[in-house]
C-alpha cells in the first residue's frame, strides 16, 4: 500500500526546484503553499507543465511557480463563478418548475405530490426514483424550519414554490426528469426562446434535460473543489438527436457548458460566467502568452491575449489593481487604449 510522508513547506519548495520549476520569490511561494496546500496548488495543476523523464516528473524548461499559481487562481475564480451562476440558475429552475406544477396540479401538496401526476421510470439510484423523490418532498414538508413551517402554521398548505426552496438542486433536476410530456414541454417553453431554436418538442425536451444534468455536474464539481477549467461532464449532450449534428460537433468541456447556458432565455448565468472566464483567461494569458494554445484547445475558444488596466476619470494613472490608491468605480480598458489616451502606469501596482 502506498504511503504519504509529511513534508514541510521548505521541503516542498526544495522538491519543486529539484524538478526544474523556477521559483523567483520563495517567500511568496511559501505563503501560497501554506494557504492553499501542496495538493490543491501543485498536484492538481502541474500536469500541463510537466513531462516524465526516466519515471520522474520534471517541469518543462522555463516554467515558473508564478505560472502554475496563476492557472490555479484562474480555476479557483472560475470555480467560484460556476457556483454563483448555478445558484442563480437553480433559483430560476425551481421557480419555473413550481409554476408548471401549480398550473397543472394545484398548490396543495396532496394535489401536486400525487404519484399519478408523474412518470415512474427507472433510475440508477433509489432516492431518485419517483417514490424516492416524493418521499423526500413529503419529509421536507414536515420540517420545523421556515418558510415551510410558517406556511403550514399560518396558511395550512405549502405551495410548490415554497417547498422547492428547501430542496437540493439535484432533487429538483431529477424530479423534472420524471415530469410527464406535457409538463416537460411547458418547462421547455418557459426556459427557452422558441423563435431562435427551431427544435421539435422531443428534441427540446432532450436539450432541456441534458442541459440540466450537465449544469448539475458542473455545480457539484465546483462545490467539492474539483478542477473546473478542463472538466468534462460524464453526462453527455445528445447533439446528434437534438441538433442533427455529429456527436463531436460540439466539443465537450467548458465550452459546451457555456454553449448550453447561452441557449437559455434567462441569460444572467451565462453572461456572468462568460465574463469571468474572459477576464481570467485574458489575465493569465497576458502574463503567460505561452499558455494561449493550451487553454484555447482546452476551453475550445479563440484566445487573443490583451493586457487590460483600470482607470479613473479623476486621475491620469492606469492601474493593474482596480482598488489601488482607494480607487472606486474603476473602468477596465485595454492597456494600448489607455496608453493612446495619455495614461501613465501607476508605480505602486504596475
Amino acid at each position: 500500500m502506498e504511503t504519504f510522508d509529511y513534508t514541510t513547506v521548505e521541503e516542498q519548495i526544495a522538491k519543486l526546484k529539484s524538478q526544474n520549476l523556477i521559483i523567483s520569490d520563495e517567500a511568496a511561494a511559501k505563503v501560497a503553499l501554506t494557504i492553499y496546500g501542496y495538493s490543491n496548488l501543485i498536484k492538481s495543476y502541474c500536469e500541463p507543465y510537466t513531462i516524465i523523464i526516466d519515471g520522474q516528473r520534471q517541469y518543462r524548461n522555463g516554467v515558473t511557480f508564478d505560472q502554475l499559481y496563476s492557472l490555479y487562481i484562474l480555476d479557483k475564480n472560475l470555480r467560484n463563478a460556476v457556483m454563483a451562476s448555478m445558484l442563480d440558475l437553480e433559483e430560476h429552475i425551481k421557480a419555473t418548475a413550481a409554476e408548471v406544477i401549480a398550473k397543472s396540479f394545484g398548490t396543495h401538496p396532496d394535489e401536486y405530490l400525487n404519484f399519478r401526476n408523474y412518470s415512474n421510470r427507472r433510475k440508477r439510484k433509489k432516492h431518485f426514483t419517483l417514490t424516492g423523490i416524493l418521499d423526500t418532498l413529503n419529509k421536507t414538508l414536515n420540517t420545523g424550519k421556515d418558510p415551510i413551517h410558517h406556511y403550514k402554521t399560518v396558511h395550512e398548505i405549502v405551495p410548490p414554490w415554497i417547498l422547492f426552496k428547501s430542496i437540493y438542486f439535484t432533487t429538483i433536476v431529477n424530479f423534472v426528469d420524471l415530469f410527464k410530456t406535457q409538463q416537460k414541454n411547458e418547462m421547455f417553453n418557459n426556459l427557452y426562446d422558441l423563435d431562435n431554436l427551431h427544435l421539435s418538442e422531443e428534441s427540446g425536451r432532450m436539450l432541456m434535460m441534458d442541459t440540466l444534468f450537465i449544469c448539475l455536474d458542473y455545480r457539484n464539481t465546483a462545490a467539492h473543489g474539483g478542477r473546473t477549467y478542463n472538466h468534462q461532464s460524464d453526462n453527455k449532450l445528445r447533439a446528434e438527436n437534438i441538433f442533427g449534428i455529429e456527436p463531436d460537433g460540439i466539443a465537450p468541456g467548458f465550452g459546451q457548458f457555456l454553449f448550453l447556458l447561452r441557449l437559455l432565455r434567462y441569460k444572467n448565468p451565462f453572461l456572468y460566467l462568460d465574463s469571468v472566464l474572459s477576464s481570467e483567461v485574458n489575465r493569465h494569458c497576458s502574463q503567460f502568452p505561452q499558455d494561449v494554445t493550451y487553454l484555447g484547445q482546452i476551453l475550445n475558444m479563440n484566445i487573443t491575449a490583451q493586457e487590460v488596466v483600470w482607470i479613473s476619470p479623476n486621475s491620469n494613472k492606469c492601474h493593474s489593481d482596480p482598488h489601488c490608491s482607494g480607487m472606486k468605480n474603476a473602468i477596465k480598458i485595454p492597456f494600448a487604449e489607455a496608453k493612446d489616451k495619455g495614461y501613465v502606469c501607476c508605480k505602486k501596482c504596475n
